[in-house]
Protein backbone atom coordinates (compact mmCIF):
# COMPACT_ATOMS: atom_id res chain seq x y z
CA UNK A 1 0.00 0.00 0.00
CA UNK A 2 1.14 3.56 -0.70
CA UNK A 3 2.81 5.34 2.20
CA UNK A 4 -0.04 7.87 1.95
CA UNK A 5 -2.69 5.21 2.71
CA UNK A 6 -3.02 3.11 5.85
CA UNK A 7 -6.60 2.05 5.12
CA UNK A 8 -8.38 1.78 1.77
CA UNK A 9 -12.15 1.24 1.57
CA UNK A 10 -13.00 0.35 -2.03
CA UNK A 11 -16.63 0.39 -3.23
CA UNK A 12 -17.81 -1.43 -0.10
CA UNK A 13 -21.40 -2.59 0.20
CA UNK A 14 -22.78 -4.48 3.19
CA UNK A 15 -26.19 -6.16 3.12
CA UNK A 16 -27.48 -7.95 6.20
CA UNK A 17 -29.82 -10.97 5.87
CA UNK A 18 -29.72 -10.93 2.04
CA UNK A 19 -32.64 -12.60 0.29
CA UNK A 20 -34.86 -12.60 3.38
CA UNK A 21 -37.70 -10.32 4.52
CA UNK A 22 -35.24 -8.83 7.07
CA UNK A 23 -32.77 -7.75 4.36
CA UNK A 24 -31.19 -4.34 5.03
CA UNK A 25 -28.45 -2.42 3.27
CA UNK A 26 -26.02 -0.93 5.80
CA UNK A 27 -23.43 0.39 3.31
CA UNK A 28 -23.83 1.30 -0.33
CA UNK A 29 -20.64 1.49 -2.43
CA UNK A 30 -18.53 3.42 0.08
CA UNK A 31 -15.01 4.44 -0.99
CA UNK A 32 -12.37 6.41 0.94
CA UNK A 33 -8.74 6.21 2.14
CA UNK A 34 -7.21 6.93 5.53
CA UNK A 35 -3.62 8.14 5.80
CA UNK A 36 -1.13 7.02 8.46
CA UNK A 37 -1.49 9.07 11.68
CA UNK A 38 -4.77 10.58 10.44
CA UNK A 39 -7.64 11.26 12.84
CA UNK A 40 -10.83 10.67 10.89
CA UNK A 41 -14.28 11.34 12.33
CA UNK A 42 -17.14 9.31 10.88
CA UNK A 43 -20.33 11.16 11.68
CA UNK A 44 -23.99 10.64 10.96
CA UNK A 45 -27.17 9.50 12.71
CA UNK A 46 -27.70 6.08 14.22
CA UNK A 47 -28.11 3.51 11.46
CA UNK A 48 -26.02 5.46 8.94
CA UNK A 49 -23.38 2.73 8.64
CA UNK A 50 -20.63 4.08 10.92
CA UNK A 51 -20.38 1.04 13.22
CA UNK A 52 -20.58 -1.34 10.27
CA UNK A 53 -17.57 0.38 8.67
CA UNK A 54 -15.53 0.02 11.86
CA UNK A 55 -16.45 -3.67 12.08
CA UNK A 56 -15.33 -4.21 8.48
CA UNK A 57 -11.99 -2.46 9.09
CA UNK A 58 -11.51 -4.64 12.18
CA UNK A 59 -12.37 -7.78 10.17
CA UNK A 60 -15.20 -8.54 12.59
CA UNK A 61 -17.38 -9.02 9.52
CA UNK A 62 -16.90 -9.17 5.78
CA UNK A 63 -18.39 -6.88 3.11
CA UNK A 64 -21.02 -8.18 0.73
CA UNK A 65 -18.93 -6.65 -2.06
CA UNK A 66 -15.91 -4.40 -2.37
CA UNK A 67 -12.56 -4.51 -0.58
CA UNK A 68 -11.05 -3.38 2.70
CA UNK A 69 -7.25 -3.12 2.57
CA UNK A 70 -5.27 -2.25 5.70
CA UNK A 71 -1.52 -1.65 5.56
CA UNK A 72 -1.32 -3.70 2.38
CA UNK A 73 -3.43 -6.63 3.65
CA UNK A 74 -6.79 -7.37 2.04
CA UNK A 75 -8.57 -7.94 5.34
CA UNK A 76 -11.96 -8.42 3.67
CA UNK A 77 -10.69 -11.78 2.36
CA UNK A 78 -8.90 -13.07 5.47
CA UNK A 79 -9.93 -16.47 6.88
CA UNK A 80 -11.02 -16.13 10.52
CA UNK A 81 -7.79 -17.60 11.93
CA UNK A 82 -5.75 -14.90 10.20
CA UNK A 83 -8.38 -12.23 10.87
CA UNK A 84 -8.00 -12.86 14.62
CA UNK A 85 -4.21 -12.46 14.35
CA UNK A 86 -4.67 -9.27 12.30
CA UNK A 87 -7.01 -7.81 14.93
CA UNK A 88 -4.61 -8.66 17.73
CA UNK A 89 -1.57 -7.15 16.02
CA UNK A 90 -3.08 -4.22 14.11
CA UNK A 91 -6.35 -3.01 15.63
CA UNK A 92 -7.27 -1.50 18.98
CA UNK A 93 -11.06 -1.24 19.34
CA UNK A 94 -12.91 0.84 21.95
CA UNK A 95 -16.51 -0.39 21.86
CA UNK A 96 -19.51 1.79 22.66
CA UNK A 97 -20.42 -0.27 25.73
CA UNK A 98 -16.74 -1.05 26.43
CA UNK A 99 -17.33 -4.87 26.29
CA UNK A 100 -15.33 -5.48 29.45
CA UNK A 101 -15.57 -8.85 31.22
CA UNK A 102 -17.36 -8.02 34.50
CA UNK A 103 -16.06 -11.04 36.42
CA UNK A 104 -12.42 -10.11 35.77
CA UNK A 105 -10.38 -7.40 37.43
CA UNK A 106 -9.36 -4.28 35.56
CA UNK A 107 -5.81 -5.52 34.97
CA UNK A 108 -7.07 -8.94 33.82
CA UNK A 109 -9.30 -7.22 31.26
CA UNK A 110 -6.36 -5.22 29.95
CA UNK A 111 -4.27 -8.39 29.75
CA UNK A 112 -6.77 -10.38 27.65
CA UNK A 113 -5.43 -9.36 24.20
CA UNK A 114 -1.97 -10.54 25.29
CA UNK A 115 -2.94 -14.07 26.35
CA UNK A 116 -2.48 -15.64 22.87
CA UNK A 117 1.06 -14.25 22.67
CA UNK A 118 2.38 -16.85 25.17
CA UNK A 119 4.20 -14.27 27.26
CA UNK A 120 5.02 -15.15 30.92
CA UNK A 121 2.21 -13.97 33.22
CA UNK A 122 4.43 -11.59 35.20
CA UNK A 123 5.47 -9.91 31.96
CA UNK A 124 1.84 -9.75 30.80
CA UNK A 125 0.80 -8.02 33.99
CA UNK A 126 3.72 -5.60 33.89
CA UNK A 127 2.87 -4.63 30.32
CA UNK A 128 -0.81 -4.16 31.17
CA UNK A 129 -0.03 -2.06 34.23
CA UNK A 130 2.32 0.12 32.18
CA UNK A 131 -0.51 1.07 29.84
CA UNK A 132 -2.94 1.49 32.73
CA UNK A 133 -0.49 3.94 34.35
CA UNK A 134 -0.60 6.05 31.17
CA UNK A 135 -4.35 6.46 31.59
CA UNK A 136 -4.33 6.89 35.39
CA UNK A 137 -6.28 3.69 36.09
CA UNK A 138 -3.56 1.40 37.51
CA UNK A 139 -4.76 2.15 41.06
CA UNK A 140 -7.93 0.19 40.17
CA UNK A 141 -5.98 -2.82 38.91
CA UNK A 142 -7.66 -5.32 41.25
CA UNK A 143 -11.20 -3.94 41.10
CA UNK A 144 -13.85 -5.88 39.21
CA UNK A 145 -14.84 -3.79 36.19
CA UNK A 146 -18.50 -4.13 37.18
CA UNK A 147 -17.64 -1.98 40.23
CA UNK A 148 -15.97 0.82 38.24
CA UNK A 149 -17.53 4.11 37.18
CA UNK A 150 -18.23 4.82 33.51
CA UNK A 151 -15.08 6.91 33.15
CA UNK A 152 -12.97 4.27 34.86
CA UNK A 153 -14.39 1.54 32.62
CA UNK A 154 -13.58 3.65 29.60
CA UNK A 155 -9.96 4.06 30.68
CA UNK A 156 -9.69 0.30 31.17
CA UNK A 157 -11.19 -0.18 27.68
CA UNK A 158 -8.67 2.24 26.16
CA UNK A 159 -5.77 0.54 27.95
CA UNK A 160 -6.98 -2.84 26.68
CA UNK A 161 -7.23 -1.47 23.13
CA UNK A 162 -3.66 -0.14 23.27
CA UNK A 163 -1.87 -2.84 25.26
CA UNK A 164 -0.55 -4.50 22.08
CA UNK A 165 0.59 -1.11 20.72
CA UNK A 166 -1.54 -1.43 17.54
CA UNK A 167 -0.99 1.10 14.76
CA UNK A 168 -4.76 1.68 14.36
CA UNK A 169 -7.34 2.68 16.98
CA UNK A 170 -11.06 2.43 16.24
CA UNK A 171 -13.62 3.95 18.62
CA UNK A 172 -17.38 3.41 18.25
CA UNK A 173 -19.53 6.13 19.89
CA UNK A 174 -16.93 6.35 22.70
CA UNK A 175 -18.69 9.15 24.60
CA UNK A 176 -22.24 7.79 24.35
CA UNK A 177 -22.23 6.67 28.00
CA UNK A 178 -20.19 9.55 29.43
CA UNK A 179 -21.04 12.97 30.84
CA UNK A 180 -19.59 16.16 29.36
CA UNK A 181 -16.51 16.27 31.61
CA UNK A 182 -15.56 12.66 30.91
CA UNK A 183 -16.21 13.19 27.19
CA UNK A 184 -13.74 16.08 27.15
CA UNK A 185 -11.26 13.91 29.03
CA UNK A 186 -11.60 11.29 26.29
CA UNK A 187 -10.77 13.94 23.67
CA UNK A 188 -7.54 14.55 25.57
CA UNK A 189 -6.75 10.82 25.40
CA UNK A 190 -7.37 10.83 21.63
CA UNK A 191 -5.10 13.84 21.10
CA UNK A 192 -2.33 12.13 23.09
CA UNK A 193 -2.71 8.86 21.16
CA UNK A 194 -2.62 10.71 17.85
CA UNK A 195 0.59 12.39 19.02
CA UNK A 196 2.09 8.91 19.37
CA UNK A 197 1.62 8.37 15.63
CA UNK A 198 -1.43 6.11 15.57
CA UNK A 199 -4.13 6.16 12.91
CA UNK A 200 -7.51 6.81 14.54
CA UNK A 201 -11.11 6.52 13.34
CA UNK A 202 -13.90 7.65 15.65
CA UNK A 203 -17.52 6.92 14.76
CA UNK A 204 -19.76 9.38 16.58
CA UNK A 205 -22.68 11.75 16.44
CA UNK A 206 -21.35 13.72 19.45
CA UNK A 207 -20.86 17.39 18.38
CA UNK A 208 -17.81 17.60 20.69
CA UNK A 209 -15.82 15.83 17.95
CA UNK A 210 -16.86 18.10 15.10
CA UNK A 211 -14.58 21.08 15.74
CA UNK A 212 -11.34 19.58 17.01
CA UNK A 213 -8.12 21.41 16.17
CA UNK A 214 -6.28 18.07 15.87
CA UNK A 215 -8.89 16.35 13.64
CA UNK A 216 -7.68 15.85 10.05
CA UNK A 217 -10.94 15.01 8.29
CA UNK A 218 -14.63 14.28 8.75
CA UNK A 219 -16.81 12.01 6.63
CA UNK A 220 -20.58 12.17 7.01
CA UNK A 221 -22.73 9.12 6.31
CA UNK A 222 -26.47 8.84 5.74
CA UNK A 223 -28.28 5.62 4.89
CA UNK A 224 -25.00 3.83 4.14
CA UNK A 225 -23.59 6.41 1.72
CA UNK A 226 -21.07 9.24 2.04
CA UNK A 227 -22.94 12.56 1.76
CA UNK A 228 -20.18 14.98 2.78
CA UNK A 229 -16.45 15.12 3.41
CA UNK A 230 -14.65 17.95 5.19
CA UNK A 231 -10.89 18.49 5.56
Amino acid sequence: MSASRMIAIKDVTKIFHPGTPAQSRALNGVTFDVAPNELLILKGPSGSGKSTLLSLIAALMKPTSGEVVVDGTRVSKLPEEFAALYRRRTIGFVFQKFNLIPTLSAVENVMTPLFPEKIPEAELEAKALGVMEEFSIAHKRNAKTSNLSGGEQQRVAIARALVNDPPILLADEPTANLDAALSRQFLGFIERIKGEGKTIIVATHDPLFFDLSFCDRQIELHDGSIVAEEP
